[in-house]
């Protein structure tokens, strides 16, 4: 199956690309997928641990939704990686 992976601005400069598209296999979920993100870009490894969770900032929303981390995926899903904008005070 076939899935999009579209990237916010920090994670479009740090790989370089705004979006992309990667295969996986049937029955794959949120959380394989972040793990095979990180495969290819090595620098979200700070971000995206190895237990394909996202750190308490990021969020990966699948068409537009926030799924569990063991939502299986489906062919043409679209995944958004973004940071969730801080504040200070």
């Amino acid at each position: 199956m076939r899935i999009k992976v579209k990237f916010s601005t920090v994670f479009q400069g740090l790989s370089g690309v705004d979006e992309i598209e990667f295969s996986l296999h049937q029955d794959m979920t949120v959380k394989d997928a972040l793990e095979k993100i990180v495969e290819g870009f090595p620098k979200f490894k700070k971000w995206i641990p190895q237990n394909g969770k996202v750190s308490n900032y990021v969020y990966a929303s699948v068409n537009g939704k926030f799924p569990s981390s063991e939502t299986q995926l489906k062919n043409n899903d679209e995944i958004v990686l973004f940071l969730v904008p801080m504040g200070g005070g």
